[in-house]
């Protein structure tokens, strides 16, 4: 892998930081030594891409607006890699040795129900976000503090994701590598974390263990990867702890038992993620080799540029080419406006406008059906939520019931204490899980909503091109483009973990009463708080899921308006810019005609590029997910 940051390294003192882990954010010459597969290119196109809209703005005949979005559009496109696997199977080593650097804390015991995302940075930094909406920046010291169960047991700092920003080139192009806890250790909240953040998995690293056969435990989870990740790549870490012949005993058994779990033949790789890791530190090459992990990099950087790659590119590419044939025709209209009589140009003016009216009454039709379609699915999310919370509510109030016939014989304020916890987590974790999966959902059915919004706002703006076109007998056939549609944010509520304004045990008084009245009253308050805590986190995501779907229609619609208003504009400034200069004498008009010509042949030679990046076209409409 490529740690050609240079820069970074130029900048980098051994002094900087003192620790351990301090230093391993401190990318040492060494590392720069590149092993066979260090040499890492991700997405040429995108970088021809940029060149071309750089090229585009530059010539004054485009609009700059829509290729500026284009290019927000190219840097914002995110990619998460997910690294799954049962507990103590080398998840973090293996991040480690992709990165060439001991970014994050491993040990012996599992980590907590904390995700932490690797995106990539200028200078390495940390941000720890916490469930109530609060966030701090932490050191690489203080790591640890925040994802390891021994100093953070069972979340209790209440983290929600920890960003880790590195300058990898693994991370360019929006590429985000997930480090998820552990599935099947002692502690059953590590699993539910690791299952409920799969619907944001657009590929998966499965590790698996060499030295260990596949458990049960990986089989079962793996049938519920599968649903959400388009790829996932099997890797058979821990190698170098076994012979050649025991090597290729456990790879064949690992393959026949995924062959059959997937019912198709996985990719599966056996790898040394700690001899990769000493490798990279050390610029080791004989090391880097015994860890096996060259083959399967080269695998991985394929399958980004043409799997990730792709879509994004052939939508930018398309829509590019569709500007570029409206500046083209918005030239040649001011071209032959140059030599056109004024009177009739100002026919063709006034012939113009009309057409332009016509067009605002369709868009504005348009606008009055997505509104009414967007309200019919946010009523639909808003039923499905409600029909929710009843089931929820039932199957709380029978857990606490469960819980209290089980543990009734305890003290009062101990029973009131686990009767709470128990209520709060089933809730949370209920929430957590619905709201993920309710959110993809919102997100997919949002942008295919926007998507047919945006392809009839497309066919209005060909229709006015193809009209204004015909009144100067130009031939335009308009470029059909795939929807750049964004998602939206992602869709995060804050769950409410304190009592809604009423303590289980509201005096002393509980405590005094005998115990089987007092169990029975605590039970009573259990019972109605479950049912308010339900109300309460549902209200929120109704709020929150409302809120945001509302934002990012107002911002779709916002662009669609803007991109008729440009088209509209940009024929209406080509005619009367022809006008302008038709007055100014033949002299002028013929140095005019021949830049003119010169910015044609420019938009030809960059549409030709275009083509050469996206030979095929915008085949489908990319989904755009939230970062």
């Amino acid at each position: 892998m490529g740690f050609a940051v240079n820069r970074f390294v130029a900048e980098a003192d051994d002094s900087c930081f003192r620790t351990r882990r301090q230093e391993s954010f401190c990318i040492r010459k060494n590392i720069m030594m590149k092993p066979d597969f260090s040499r890492i290119s991700l997405y040429p196109q995108t970088a021809r891409l940029d060149a071309c809209i750089e090229r585009l703005l530059s010539l004054e005949c485009v609009d700059d607006d829509a290729c500026r979005r284009l290019r927000e559009k190219l840097v914002a496109n995110t990619f998460n890699i997910l690294v799954v696997g049962q507990f103590n199977r080398g998840k973090t080593t293996l991040i480690n040795a992709i990165m060439g650097a001991e970014l994050l804390p491993v040990g012996i015991l599992p980590l907590t129900s904390v995700v932490t995302v690797l995106s990539y940075g200028e200078r390495p930094s940390i941000t720890v976000f916490f469930q109530d909406g609060s966030s701090v920046e932490a050191s690489p010291e203080q790591l640890s503090g925040y994802v390891t169960e021994r100093e953070n047991p069972h979340n209790e700092k209440g983290v929600r994701e920890v960003s880790v920003y590195f300058p990898s080139p693994w991370l360019k192009d929006g590429v985000r590598i997930v480090d998820t806890p552990g599935i099947g250790s002692v502690f059953s909240h590590n699993t539910d974390v690791a299952y409920r953040y799969l619907p944001n998995a657009d590929a998966v690293l499965f590790l698996l263990s060499a030295d260990q056969p596949v458990s049960r435990a990986e089989c079962d989870f793996l049938r519920d990867v599968r649903e959400h990740a388009a790829k996932i790549f099997f890797l058979l870490n821990k190698s170098d702890y076994l012979k050649e012949d025991e090597l290729r005993d456990a790879e064949t058994f690992a393959r026949a038992t995924l062959a059959e779990a997937l019912g198709s033949e996985p990719f599966i790789v056996a790898v040394s993620a700690r001899l990769a890791l000493e490798g990279k530190l050390a610029g080791s090459q004989e090391l880097l080799k015994k860890s096996r992990l060259s083959h399967f990099f080269a695998v991985l950087e394929k399958f980004l540029m043409e799997e990730k790659g792709q879509v994004l590119v052939d939508s930018v590419a398309g829509n590019l080419r569709r500007l570029i044939s409206r500046a083209k025709l918005e030239l040649e209209m001011e071209r032959k406006s140059l030599h056109a009589p004024l009177a009739e140009l100002e026919e063709k003016l006034r012939s113009f406008e009309l057409k332009k009216r016509e067009v605002e009454a369709a868009r504005e039709e348009y606008a009055v059906l997505l509104a009414a379609e967007a309200k019919k699915l946010l009523q639909r999310l808003e039923n499905e939520l409600e029909k929710f919370k009843e089931g929820l509510q039932g199957n709380v109030r029978v857990e606490a019931e469960e819980t209290f016939r089980a543990h009734e014989g305890l003290p009062a304020g101990r029973l009131n204490a686990l009767l709470e916890s128990s209520v709060v987590e089933a809730v949370r974790t209920a929430f957590d899980n619905w709201r993920a999966a309710a959110g993809e959902r919102l997100s997919e059915a949002f942008a295919s909503l926007c998507a047919r919004y945006a392809e009839r706002i497309d066919e209005t703006a060909d229709e006015l091109l193809r009209y204004s076109a015909g009144l100067f007998d130009i031939s335009f056939t308009p470029v059909k483009a795939g929807a750049l549609v964004s998602a939206g944010q992602v869709f995060y509520y804050k769950f409410w973990s304190e009592p809604p304004g009423l303590k289980l045990i509201t005096s002393s008084l509980i405590l005094a009463l005998p115990k089987f009245i007092g169990a029975r009253l605590i039970l009573r308050n259990t019972l109605r708080y479950a049912a308010e805590c339900v109300e309460m986190q549902s209200g929120r995501l109704r709020h929150d899921f409302a809120v945001r779907f509302d934002s990012g229609l107002r911002e779709f619609s916002r662009e669609m308006t803007e991109k008729l208003e440009a088209t509209a504009a940009g024929i209406d400034a080509a005619i009367s810019k022809g006008m302008e200069r038709r007055r100014r004498g033949d002299r002028e008009v013929e140095a005019l005609d021949r830049l003119i010509r010169e910015k044609l042949g420019t938009l030809v030679a960059l549409d030709g590029e275009l083509a050469g990046i996206s030979p095929e076209g915008p085949l489908r409409v990319p989904f755009m997910p939230a970062p």
